[in-house]
């Protein structure tokens, strides 16, 4: 696609939509003192705007002294955004309108790691198109899809260096984009789930332009925000922190086939082979009423919680781990916030005091002084707001809207739909 020229009309109406938007000018005064534009010209590009269903007045006015002038507010409901966000033990599907309000969610049961990719997909999308109101599936602007694994920044597909047998990883040569185009008549973008948490940490009010997100499931992977943007790195695979090297000596067996990995201490299937080794040594009594195949992170913490001593050394050295990995992440990067979540390991007072613990004896001073941890949100909400984010700022950057703003609709730009690029 062909780079746009600012002076093209439809890139000054997102430019104005995204100043309108963000809060930085809501005004015709101030939109033309942001933009550098003539009043005449910032009339026609709201015009052009609301025309399109983005903006609407506020009802609020300004003064500078004369006449108050007119505020402009994002309109939600010129269109709606659907994502789906594969999980472990199922998908998270969800409807949100342009200001990113969530209309409607759920969480679906379902085995995402055995069923084949397509059939997936295909309850995925059933269970989109049953939650969207009747009144609202002409106006699907947009779908984000999250998957487990890194994913390819140009097409959308799977980009994992690891074989896709590991832990039901999909095949390279399924086309999740392609898909979901196809199926949902409207563009879509694809991205990590780790990543999706980093996005929607970086977009909360307030949050810094360098942060970092540990995402803890079955594996401990992270994404990685720079200077306000996903950085993805040159291959896709930037932020898989699951398989760096924690013990050289160690001869614990990682999925990618190396040793002393950091998921091989603090994966939620790590955690539960160790929890079964314990109950095999008779070292746990909590654990032993239970079901020894069956055994999640949420038992051991659970257990750990009660008193349970073998159990909190799986905690703990799973906390050492991770300590040990974001020191060196830290001290290289340097972010002013890391936001770990995902499960009940990552929201046990006991291994974030472990973890920091260790985080803070082995970084460089300097680089963890300023540095903020924060827990993520317990129902993982950064990763729904981060889906979200990430198609609606896609949609409406400049060179998108200038494909889809002279035909209406992003839905009606078809050529859109097989080369929309993600942010």
């Amino acid at each position: 696609m062909a780079p746009v020229s600012p002076q093209d009309p439809w890139v000054q109406v997102a430019e104005v939509v995204r100043l309108i938007r963000s809060g930085e000018a809501q005004t015709r005064p101030e939109l033309a003192d942001a933009t550098r534009l003539g009043r005449n010209v910032i009339t026609l590009r709201i015009q052009a705007a609301q025309e399109l269903g983005l903006v609407e007045p506020s009802g609020d006015a300004r003064s500078r002294g004369g006449r108050a002038a007119e505020v402009w507010q994002l309109r939600g409901d010129a269109g709606y955004l659907a994502i789906g966000i594969h999980g472990p033990t199922g998908f998270r599907v969800a409807i949100a309108d342009l200001c990113l309000r969530v209309i409607a969610q759920r969480d679906v049961e379902w085995p995402i790691f055995t069923a084949d990719p397509a059939e997936t997909s295909e309850r995925m999308a059933a269970e989109i198109e049953a939650m969207t109101p009747a009144e609202l599936s002409w106006k699907l602007w947009g779908v984000g899809i999250g998957v487990l694994g890194p994913v390819n920044f140009t097409t959308g597909g799977n980009a994992d260096p690891v074989a896709p047998s590991a832990l039901g990883r999909w095949p390279r040569t399924f086309d999740v984009r392609g898909w979901f185009t196809k199926r949902m008549k409207a563009p879509v973008l694809v991205e990590s789930v780790a990543n999706l948490m980093a996005l929607g940490a970086s977009a909360a009010p307030g949050a810094p332009d360098d942060l970092i997100a540990i995402r803890m499931q079955l594996g401990v992977g992270s994404g990685i925000v720079s200077d306000g943007r996903l950085h993805r790195g040159a291959d896709w695979i930037a932020g898989e922190t699951n398989h760096v090297l924690v013990h050289p000596d160690s001869d614990r067996i990682c999925i990618c086939g190396k040793t002393g990995c950091l998921d091989a201490y603090a994966g939620a299937w790590a955690v539960a082979e160790d929890a079964r080794r314990m109950l095999n040594q008779g070292r746990s009594t909590t654990l032993s009423r239970l079901d020894p195949e069956k055994l999640t992170v949420d038992d051991v913490v659970a257990a750990a919680e009660s008193g349970d001593i073998a159990s909190a050394e799986i905690i703990l050295r799973a906390a050492d781990a991770l300590g040990r990995v974001l020191a060196t992440v830290v001290t290289w990067f340097n972010p002013r916030r890391v936001v770990i979540g995902g499960n009940s390991l990552a929201a046990s007072m006991l291994f974030q005091n472990a973890m920091r613990r260790t985080l803070n004896a082995q970084a460089l001073a300097a680089s963890v002084e300023h540095v903020e941890i924060k827990a993520g949100d317990p129902d993982r909400a950064e990763e729904v707001h981060g889906a979200f984010f990430m198609v609606r700022e896609a949609l409406l950057s400049p060179s998108h809207v200038a494909e889809w703003g002279p035909v209406g609709s992003p839905t009606k730009a078809t050529a859109l739909r097989k080369r929309i690029t993600q942010i």
